[in-house]
């Protein structure tokens, strides 16, 4: 079995240290216990769940008008970002940042997502303006994202009419 040091600042060790205590165990088995349920817990969520949902959102806003040059993020972190562009010009573009800010931001009697939409913080020249969602919860499936969007978006995406 490989052995590790690690420097870890005195508040957090005093914190393992208790609960060490509390368990009856050594701090050096607290603590592979809680590395051992963190590696648990990233196997049961494959990176490809996060690349097949990332693409399931790509795939639901594209036909949107104003939106295009759509982005993702990689798959190092159980974290995830989807960004695009905005054409500003667009007559629908404001009402399709109010739709998905309501369907991503505000709380659900249904679903909360653990979402933000929100701008991207890039220098983009106008009038297109980068826009992303991000998940602010590990392990949030993006293609659960996808469909509560789905079922909450204008319908068909890609007519201008539905927006207004």
């Amino acid at each position: 079995m490989r052995q590790y040091t690690v420097q870890i600042d005195d508040n957090i060790a005093d914190v393992l240290c208790e609960r060490a205590n509390r368990r009856k165990i050594s701090e050096e088995e607290y603590i592979a216990q809680i590395l051992a349920d963190h590696h648990a817990q990233l196997s049961r969520f494959p990176d490809g769940v996060l690349r097949s949902g990332r693409q399931k959102i790509i795939d639901l806003l594209t036909p949107i008008p104003c939106l295009s040059n759509f982005d993702a993020s990689g798959i190092d972190f159980r974290y995830w970002w989807v960004s695009f562009e905005l054409d500003t010009r667009s007559p629908i573009a404001w009402r399709v940042v109010g739709c998905l800010g309501w369907c991503l931001n505000t709380q659900s009697v249904e679903m909360m997502l653990p979402t933000v939409f929100s701008p991207a913080p890039e220098r983009t020249p106008e009038p297109r303006m980068r826009w992303q969602i991000a998940s602010t919860a590990p392990r949030l499936d993006p293609a659960d994202v996808a469909n509560w969007l789905s079922s909450n978006l204008p319908r068909p995406l890609s007519d201008e009419s539905a927006w207004l």
